[in-house]
Formats: C-alpha cells, structure tokens, sequence
C-alpha cells in the first residue's frame, strides 16, 4: 500500500513538472495561425521550387492512388481525434468536488487540533471512516485522470506520426490535380494544427486538474496516518481514568462545556460528516434505495401469481407459510435492506450506523408486535428506546457529567432487564433460535461490565462497552428475521414458478429448505459477531491478527505453505463438490416422476467430472501450490492406487466407462441379480437404484460393468406382459382363446404391433392353461395393466359360461388308532383303472362355501376328512 502511495506520488510528481513545462512553451504568443489560402500558396511555391533540390516536396505521376487514399484516412482521422476533443474529458465531476474533499479535510483538521478535548473514539473513528473514503474517492479519480492522460498522449503520438509521413510529400505531376491536392492539402494541414493546439490545451488543462489531486491525495494519506496514530494511542490508554468519579465534581482540567452544548455541536458535526459521506458514496445509497423497490415488486408479483395459480383457501395456505412478507411486506423490506447494509458495509459514520441500527430495531418491532405477549412486548420497546438513547450518546464528541450518569444509569436497565428476559423464556411457549439465552448472557455481562467502568470513571470505555451490549441484543431479532424473510423469499418465488418450465421449477424447496436456512444462519451468526466486534473497536485489530496469521508463510521441509492458501485449496474443492450435487439434483432422477423426459445421467456423469477436475486444478492454482508438487501427490496416489485402492480406482474408472458406454442411464429400470429397480443416479464411485418397495440400493459401478446386467428401457420402455389363465375341462377352448384374443384387440393400453398373441400352452391336472402375450407401451404400468386384463377376462369367462380352473383340497386319510400307526404301502394298494370319460361336467365356479368340492367317482362322506 505504502510503495503504491509512493509510485503515486512521483508519477503525480512528473507530470507536475511536465505540465510546468508545457505551460513555459505556451506562454510566449503564439504565431497567428494561416488560413488555408495562405498555406496553399506556401506549398504552391515550394512545389516550384523542387528544381532547386532544396525542396522537400516531389513529383510523382505513380503515386496518385496512394497520395488521395493517405489523404483521405487522415482527414478522417483528424475529423474523429477533433470531434473527441471538442466535446472535452469528462472531468467536470471531479472538478466540482474538490472543494468538497477540501471542506472535508477542514472538518477532520480541526477535530484533530481540538485532539486534547475529544475523548470519544466514536469521533475517532468518524473522521478516520471519512479519510478512507475520501482517499478512495481520490484514487479513483487519479486513475481516470490517468486514462485521459494517456489517450492524449495517443492522439499526440498520431499526430507526430502523420508529421512524418513522407508519402504525403509526393505530389502529382500534373498541374489540375496538383492544384486540387495542394488545396486539400492545405486544409489537412490547417486542421492537423487545430487538433494539435487543442490536445495541448487538454494536456495543459488535465495536468493541472492532476497536480490538484495528486496534492490532495498526498493530504488526506498523512491525515489518514496521522489518525490511525492517534486511534491507536487511544486504544492503549483506552482503559485509563477519563474522568471524574461519579460522586466527585469533574476534575478541574475536565470540565469544559454543558451537556446541551456539547450535543448540539456534535449533532451538527455529524450531518456534516453525513452529508460530505452521502456526496462521496450516494449513488451506492441509491442502489440500495432500489434494491428495496425491486424487492417490495418481487414480492407483491409472486403473491399475485399464487393467488392467480391456486384456489382461494389453498393460495391463502401458501401464502401463510410467509407470514412476515405477506402480513408485513413493508416492514419486512426495509428490515431486510437496512441490515443487509450495516452487516455488509463496514467503513460507515457512526451517525449512519446508528440510523440503520434504529430503522432495523422499529421495523422489527412492526413485526413482532402482535406475536409477543403483551408484557415482553413491553420489555422489547425497553430495549429499542435504550437503542436510542446510546445511538445518540456514540454522537458526543466530549465526554460531559450528564453522560457519565446516563451511561450508569442505562447500563443499570440493561442489567435488570436482561435478568427479566432470562426469566421469561424460561416459561415462554415462543420458537426462539437456539442460543438466545446465551446473547441475553452476553448482554448482561457487557452492561455490568459497563457499569463498573464508569464507577472507576473510565467513561470512554464505558460507553463503548455498553453500547456495544445493546446493540448487539437488539440487533439479533433483526438477524434473525432477515434470515426468515430471506427463506419465506425463496419460497413464494418456488411457489410461484412451479408449474412453469424455468430453473426455479425444478427446485425441491423442501429438500434444500434445511440445508439452505443452515448456511443462512451460520452467516447471520458471523455477522453478528462482526457487529459485536466493530462496536467494540476490536475488528480491525481482529482482522489484521487473522490476515497476518493467514498469510504468513509456514515450511515443512522444503515444502512452503500459507493457512490461506490451504484454506483456499479445501474451499474450492469444497464448492466443486457443491456445484456437482447440485448438478445431480437439477439434471438427476429424482423420483417424482415414472417417465423421465431426459435422460442426461451419462451426459451429467461427465459433466460432474470435468467440474471436479478443473475444481482441482483450480484449487491448486489458486492456493500457489506448484504443479510439480501436484506431480508428486499424483504419484504417491499411484503407489497407494499399486497397493490397497483397486476396488476404488476399478470403480472410478468403470464409472467412466459407464459414462462413454451409456449401457445405462438414469431413469432405465434395470435387473442386477435378484434386484430389480429404477436408476436414481449415475456416481462417479458407485451408482443409486431405487427399489420398488422404497429402499435405495448403492451398487458400485465395477458391479454395473461385470456382471450381467438387464436395461428393460436402453432402447424404449415397451414390454411384453404374460398373462396365464386356466380353463376347467370340458370347457369349449375355441371360444375361450377367440374371446381373450378379441378383447386384447380391442384394449386401448395394449399395442397393436404386435399384435396380441394367445395361445394354447398346457394341459395340468386341473384344468387347461391359456397363455396370453401382449404388448405395451410403458412398462411402469404393466402391473395395473396385467391386473385390469385378468379381471376383465375373468368376467367375460363367467358371462360366458366357461368356468375358471381352481385347485381341489387334497384327500389325506391317516389312522389315529394305536399300534396301528404304519405308513401302508403304496404297493399294496391295487391300481384300479381309470374309467373312460363319458361326459365332463364343468365345475361350479364357486365352490360350496364351507365344504370343499366332491370329487368324481367318490361317494358321499369319502372326503379327505381327518378321522
């Protein structure tokens, strides 16, 4: 930072001198400049006079074409370069604001030389937040005065280049085209002059605009140091006595003014500051003024369309599920805007800040109004009217006897009141956060810390510790809610565009809900933190202590290192491998749907691996590791790989198989031994199938690619469906088989190519068995279709007479009487021939309910019966 001050300040230096310079050669009055009637003559006569040879002009009857092209370029050439300097540089800005850094720098040079009567270090720190932003603002200007710098000097250079062309000394022969060159020559020239007298004048112009900001920046750099002197200084003796003790009159050298005196000019010094902050930083005020109506629009929009989408009753239900937008849109806006900026902006005047911290308190409390019980709703506005009373307090540029009472007295509240909030939760029924009672813990300790620096009359301290603990209690209500309307955001705008074929209609709000509010709140955490930090003064010295501890370069062997290089390194792998997830999720099978409209599981496989490749080496270009080192753990991967990873590394590599090869895709209903499911996705060591009875089965892709393997949709998701129906003899089988074919012919759900086929497969002991094959279109429905076609062939049977074969109970005769209990043998039994079938009776089709059916050739009571 120092050395780019410094190159700044000899570069500005320079050009001081240079500008000096070009200002002396101007001084002298300068030639009147020749008309182009004059200069025609001129070059008239110094065209008759090339016979001499000390003219530098020739004729040429072979360079015409080149003569008139050259003179054409250049005069449009000049045409442009005149047009841009006559409508000027755009330095007029930066012109009108330099009294203003000037008034500026008086502001803070002022509260410098009164340093002996400024005890506050809020005031510190107003005057140091404005010097950075006014060398900021400085900066910028230098480098755009640079630019306009530089582009002058281009046009200077192009004009010394046309200068010495010496193509356009050639001149034709002929005198009726020497006549009209040498005009139009002239004017070249008179206009190559008028050009180059306005860059000068711009060169002259733009250096003095430079000198007068190069000076300033030189100002507002040792003012700038000069604070950070005194803050540190300050720091130190941060904790020393400041002040008269409480029961004691001020100390004869502490006295100084009243305490409405000091208000008023501390109020008026601060919108001051305010005012000089909003010129240099206001269009970035603007950008959050707009941000506001941009967001108050999404909103309003995306409720309209949920009422428009769904019914009244439903539409009101989503729209609950965003309370705080919905009922308090406003107040949820300017919740929202107001601690985005405080959070995220660090360098602020404190008088801003505390605007923030008040408009953020009172709009919270818009919304919480008529949630709490009306007791701790009371103890809340408590708390928002001590947010006031130490936001104005933090304006004070001196400490007075009325502001020592008033910090005791407010850190005496704030000890009593965070005991009551303790006492409350423990009986309260709301959903509050996690830790709350432990920022209520935080509060307390930080008010009686307050409250014993003032009684040892350490007011400075005091009141920074104070404040700091009422800000923070205060402001964690509006963190919290920020994160809510945030979430309830995402939400309406899911909401909203669900039905539609946008990004957003593929997001699963349920499923990223959790995973999304966890970051949200580990972020609101941390800038929570930052908030208590910045209060306390603690942040800068916080982040120096970290910044150093990160950068500093650490050696283990020949091997050079940085915590923020491995910090860097485990990030990006880290958001690679966040990137890919959500990859699979947005191209993956989810299993909301049976029919996939694409499948893109090999297609996203090696997307997934070229972003966690290029994420690597990423990684280990931006973290400084070289890549020589990346050579060596690649080869200590490759003698761990030679060892103990084959599994592994076979896995890896047949997941890339799988990804060229395509034998299977996402969406592909699939057999892998006795498993039978639905491939939810394609990973890079190990793929997902989901079963049909829920579960989720991980098979490692060396198993995809070495064992057997059946894809039911690779090519289409047409099956064929067999359908076995048994027929009871005696039945008229012609009929049987004409019926079953005809109703399949004529069943929507089943292809016509090919055709339905029906045929008669066997002959059992019960009955005869009918196959029937058809075709369909979709093999998810298989199921429901196969169960529609038996019921329906089964009716048609019976309102055809043909009766259905059923198993008969099997007859089972055993001899419970003692001494008998032998197994007879079958060979004693004599075989009896069968009698020749008559007639065939078809079977009931519904068998006699509690008795089983008689079987042929058997008398009544010749029955299976267990005797």
């Amino acid at each position: 930072m120092r050395n780019h001050i410094f190159l700044k300040i000899l570069s500005s230096f320079l050009l001081l001198l240079l500008c000096t310079h070009l200002h002396a050669q101007n001084k002298p009055a300068s030639p009147k400049p020749l008309d182009s009637a004059t200069l025609s003559k001129i070059i008239s006569q110094q065209v008759k006079d090339t016979s001499s040879g000390k003219s530098t002009i020739k004729l040429s009857d072979t360079s015409v074409a080149i003569i008139i092209s050259r003179l054409e370029t250049y005069t449009l050439m000049l045409n442009q370069v005149m047009s841009t300097l006559r409508r000027g540089l755009d330095t007029v800005e930066i012109s009108e604001s330099i009294p203003l850094i000037d008034s500026s720098m008086r502001v803070v040079r002022r509260d410098m030389a009164a340093s002996g009567s400024t005890n506050n270090m809020h005031d510190l720190y107003t005057n140091r937040v404005l010097l950075v932003q006014l060398e900021r603002k400085l900066d910028s200007w230098q480098d755009q005065l640079f630019k306009f710098h530089d582009r002058l000097v281009n046009i200077t250079d192009t004009l010394q280049l046309l200068r010495k062309d010496t193509t356009m000394r050639n001149f034709p022969a002929e005198d009726e085209l020497r006549d009209i060159y040498v005009g139009q020559m002239a004017t070249l020239i008179q206009k190559w002059r008028q050009v180059d007298s306005a860059n000068k004048t711009n060169l002259l112009h733009l250096g003095l605009l430079q000198n007068k900001v190069a000076k300033r920046y030189i100002d507002v750099t040792n003012l700038l140091e000069d604070m950070d002197f005194q803050l540190s200084r300050f720091t130190q003796r941060l904790f020393n006595k400041d002040f008269s003790y409480l029961w004691e009159p001020p100390l004869p050298g502490k006295k100084g003014p009243k305490f409405p005196q000091v208000l008023n000019r501390s109020i008026r010094k601060n919108i001051n500051i305010l005012k000089i902050f909003f010129a240099v930083r206001g269009p970035i005020y603007l950008l959050w003024f707009l941000a506001a109506i941009l967001f108050l629009w999404w909103v309003a929009f995306n409720a309209r369309k949920v009422k428009r989408k769904h019914e009244e009753r439903e539409a009101e239900s989503i729209l609950q599920q965003s309370r705080h937008l919905y009922r308090y849109p406003v107040a949820s806006t300017i919740l929202l805007v107001s601690t985005l900026s405080f959070l995220i902006s660090i360098q602020f005047p404190i008088m801003y800040t505390g605007i923030c911290w008040i408009v953020t308190a009172f709009a919270t409390t818009c919304i919480i109004r008529h949630n709490i019980p009306p007791n701790l709703y009371k103890r809340w506005l408590l708390l928002v009217l001590l947010l006031v009373v130490y936001c104005i307090n933090n304006l004070l540029i001196q400490v007075t006897f009325t502001e020592q009472w008033g910090v005791f007295i407010g850190g005496i509240v704030s000890i009593v009141l965070g005991s009551y909030l303790l006492r409350t939760l423990r009986n309260t029924t709301l959903p509050l956060p996690k830790y709350t009672r432990s920022a209520i813990w935080v509060f307390i300790a930080l008010s009686g810390l307050s409250v014993l620096l003032v009684v040892l009359a350490r007011v400075s301290a005091a009141k920074i510790i104070g404040a700091a603990g009422v800000v923070g209690i205060t402001m964690a209500p509006g963190i919290i809610f920020m994160v809510e309307i945030l979430m309830e955001a995402i939400y309406l705008q899911v909401e909203a565009k669900k039905d539609s074929s946008t990004f957003i209609s593929m997001i699963d709000y349920q499923n990223i809900k959790d995973r999304l509010k966890t970051i949200f709140y580990i972020a609101a955490f941390i800038g929570w933190l930052a908030l208590i930090a910045r209060n306390l003064y603690l942040y800068d010295g916080l982040y120096e202590l970290v910044s150093d501890m990160l950068v500093a370069e650490r050696k283990i062997g020949n091997f050079t290192f940085s915590f923020s290089s491995v910090i860097i390194f485990l990030l990006i792998i880290w958001l690679s491998t966040i990137v890919t997830q959500i990859i699979s999720y947005l191209l993956g099978y989810t299993g909301q749907t049976s029919q996939p409209q694409k499948k893109l599981g090999s297609a996203m496989l090696l997307i997934r691996l070229a972003v966690l490749g290029a994420g690597t080496l990423l990684a280990f270009a931006a973290s400084g590791i070289p890549m020589d080192k990346l050579a060596i753990v690649v080869g200590a991967l490759g003698v761990g790989i030679g060892f103990g990873l084959q599994n592994i590394v076979n896995n890896l590599v047949s997941g890339v198989i799988l990804a060229f090869e395509k034998p299977i895709e996402v969406g592909d209903v699939i057999e892998l031994g006795a498993r039978t499911g639905v491939v939810k996705e394609i990973g890079i060591r190990s793929s997902k199938i989901s079963a049909g009875d829920g579960s989720e089965v991980i098979v490692p892709n060396g198993d995809l690619i070495a064992q057997q393997l059946v894809n039911w949709t690779l090519t289409n998701r047409t099956r064929r469906v067999d359908v076995l129906v048994g027929i009871a003899y005696g039945a008229d089988l012609k009929k049987a088989l004409t019926l079953v074919k005809d109703y399949l012919q004529n069943l929507d759900d089943i292809l016509k190519t090919p055709e339905p086929v029906v045929l008669l497969q066997n002959f059992r002991d019960l009955g005869v068995d009918i196959q029937a094959m058809f075709w369909i279109s979709d093999l998810g429905q298989a199921g429901t279709i196969k169960s529609q076609v038996l019921t329906d062939i089964y009716i048609r049977l019976q309102e055809a007479g043909i009766s259905i074969a059923y198993p008969r109970p099997q007859q089972v005769q055993i001899n419970m009487e003692p001494g008998t209990w032998k197994e007879s043998s079958a060979a004693n039994t004599p075989v009896k021939p069968a009698a020749p079938v008559t007639t065939v009776k078809p079977s009931p089709v519904v068998p006699p309910s509690g008795t089983p059916p008689e079987a042929p050739g058997k008398a009544p009571g010749e029955t299976g019966d267990v005797k």
